[in-house]
C-alpha cells in the first residue's frame, strides 16, 4: 500500500458488520454513522468568525480543522478497561501534488483532559482548547479527503506500545503547526495495520468524508446507533446541546461523539506574524533589515531578492496573501530608505524607482485590466508618503510589515468584490518581475 489512505481503504475493504475495526470504514457512509453539520452559535461575530457557512473556494482561502469537544458517555471504562484514541488521517492538494497529514489524540491528552477523577465519573466532557488537526492549509481544487474515527483498545502492552510509537511518529512527522505540509512516511503503515488488527480493538464510529471541505461551520460525528438522539443540535458555551420536546435545549450525555470546526479564511492579514518564526521565509527579511542597518547594498541586495523569490514559491500562501506580503516587504524597505540618512541604497543602479516601474506597468496594461488595478493598489502602499519620515528602524520591524499586509488586504475588500480568477496570481507574477529587475 502506498499511502495511509490505502491502509485504511484495506481496513475498510476487509471488514464485517459490527463494532469492530471495519466500521472506521463502512461502505455505507450514512449507515453506520452519524455525520451532520450544524449551525455556528449566535450572537458573538468573533465565535462564528471563519465558521459563518461560507464557501470553500480552490486557491482564494485557507482551511482549519479544529477539534472542539469530546464526550465520552463511558469515561471510567475508557480508562480502567480500555486505551482511547481519536484519529485523523488527511489527503489533500498542495503544490501540484498529494499530501497527507496523520494526526493523533492519544490516551494520555484524553486523560489529561479528562482530570484525576475520570475513572470515577461516568460520562466526561473533553473540551480542546485551539487544537488543530490542520491550520492554515491553502485550500486547491481537488477538496479534502478525511478519515476521523475514535477508537479504544484493550490496555495490553502491545497495544500500549503501539500508540507510544504512532503518537511518536506522527509528532515527528510535523502535525498541523502552521498549515505545515506533511508527506507521511512508510514507516508507520506497519504499525498502524497492527494497531487496528488487534483483540480488542473496538471502534467506536468513523467517518470517511471525500468531499470534507464544503462549506465552514461544525460537524458532528458519531456512532448510528446515537441518530434518534441526536436532532436540533446547537453548540451553547461550546457544548453540544439537543432540543429537548419542550425546544428548550439540553446537553448530550448519552453519547459518545466528536465536534469538529472546519474553518475558513480567505486571508492571513496580521496573524502571519504572530509567529514569524513559523514562516520559512521571514528569517531572510530579518536579513535584508541586518544589511540595510549596516549599510552593506551587496547583501541587502542578495538576501531582498531570495525573500521574494522564496515567498513567491511558498506553498504555504493563497494568491492574495503572496501579492500582499510581496507588497509589503516593499514598502518597508522603501520606508526604511526614505527614512534613513544613509541613503546610498535609494540609488544602487541610478535607474527607475520602483513606484515608476509599477506606473509604467500599470499604463501598458490598460485602465480596463483588472491586473492593472492591483498593481495601482499595491502602489499606493510602496510610495512613501510625503512629509517627515518616522524612526527608520520602525520601518523594518515585524509590526511595520503586517499592518502594511492588512492595510493592502483592505484596500482590496474596499473594492467590493473579489478579483476574477487568475488575475491576483499574474498581478503577482507581474509585481515579483518588477521588483526583481531591482530598481532603485
Amino acid at each position: 500500500m502506498d499511502s495511509l489512505i490505502g491502509m485504511l481503504r484495506g481496513i475498510g475493504g476487509k471488514a464485517a458488520t459490527g463494532d469492530g475495526a471495519g466500521a472506521l470504514l463502512p461502505t455505507v457512509p450514512a449507515g453506520r454513522n452519524f455525520y451532520a453539520e450544524i449551525e455556528p452559535p449566535g450572537g458573538s461575530p468573533a465565535l462564528a468568525a471563519g465558521l459563518d457557512g461560507a464557501a470553500f473556494v480552490p486557491g482564494q482561502c485557507y482551511f482549519s480543522l479544529r477539534l472542539v469537544e469530546m464526550r465520552l458517555c463511558d469515561a471510567s471504562n475508557y480508562l480502567s478497561q480500555f486505551l482511547p484514541l481519536c484519529t485523523f488521517f488527511l489527503r489533500y492538494g498542495a503544490d501540484g501534488a498529494r499530501r497527507e497529514i496523520p494526526y493523533i489524540v492519544g490516551y494520555d491528552l484524553i486523560q489529561q483532559a479528562l482530570g484525576a477523577a475520570a475513572p470515577q465519573a461516568g460520562a466526561s466532557r473533553v473540551a480542546f482548547r485551539d487544537v488543530y488537526v490542520a491550520r492554515n492549509v491553502p485550500y486547491a481544487s481537488d477538496g479534502l479527503e478525511m478519515y476521523a474515527a475514535l477508537c479504544r483498545f484493550a490496555d495490553s502492552s502491545l497495544s500500549r506500545g503501539i500508540l507510544d510509537f504512532v503518537s511518536t511518529a506522527v509528532t515527528m512527522l510535523g502535525g498541523p503547526v502552521g498549515g505545515a505540509i506533511v508527506k507521511t512516511g512508510e514507516s508507520l503503515l506497519t504499525p498502524l495495520a497492527k494497531l487496528f488488527g488487534t483483540d480488542g480493538v473496538s471502534v467506536r464510529f468513523g467517518v470517511y468524508d471525500g468531499d470534507a471541505l464544503r462549506r465552514s461551520g461544525y460537524r458532528v460525528l458519531a456512532g448510528a446507533d446515537s441518530q434518534d438522539r441526536l436532532s436540533g443540535l446547537q453548540l451553547v458555551d461550546g457544548v453540544l446541546h439537543r432540543q429537548k420536546d419542550g425546544g428548550k435545549p439540553e446537553p448530550v450525555n448519552d453519547v459518545d461523539y466528536l465536534v469538529l470546526a472546519f474553518e475558513q479564511r480567505t486571508t492571513l492579514g496580521a496573524d502571519m506574524f504572530a509567529a514569524a518564526t513559523a514562516l520559512p521565509f521571514h528569517h531572510l527579511w530579518k536579513d535584508v533589515s541586518k544589511a540595510l542597518i549596516g549599510n552593506d547594498a551587496t547583501a541587502a541586495s542578495a538576501a531582498y531578492q531570495s525573500l521574494l523569490i522564496a515567498v513567491a514559491e511558498s506553498p504555504m500562501l493563497i494568491d492574495a496573501d503572496r501579492f500582499a506580503l510581496l507588497t509589503a516587504y516593499a514598502a518597508q524597505r522603501g520606508a526604511w530608505e526614505a527614512a534613513s540618512e544613509r541613503s546610498g541604497l535609494r540609488t544602487r543602479s541610478g535607474g527607475k524607482s520602483l513606484a515608476t516601474a509599477m506606473t509604467d506597468r500599470v499604463n501598458a496594461r490598460g485602465k480596463a485590466d483588472p491586473v492593472a488595478d492591483l498593481l495601482k493598489a499595491a502602489k499606493k502602499h510602496i510610495t512613501p508618503p510625503p512629509g517627515p519620515a518616522g524612526p527608520a528602524q520602525a520601518a523594518l520591524e515585524d509590526a511595520a510589515v503586517a499592518q502594511t499586509v492588512t492595510d493592502l488586504t483592505r484596500t482590496l475588500g474596499e473594492k467590493g468584490s473579489a478579483p476574477p480568477p487568475g488575475a491576483l496570481s499574474r498581478a503577482t507574477r507581474e509585481l515579483l518581475s518588477v521588483m526583481l529587475s531591482d530598481p532603485a
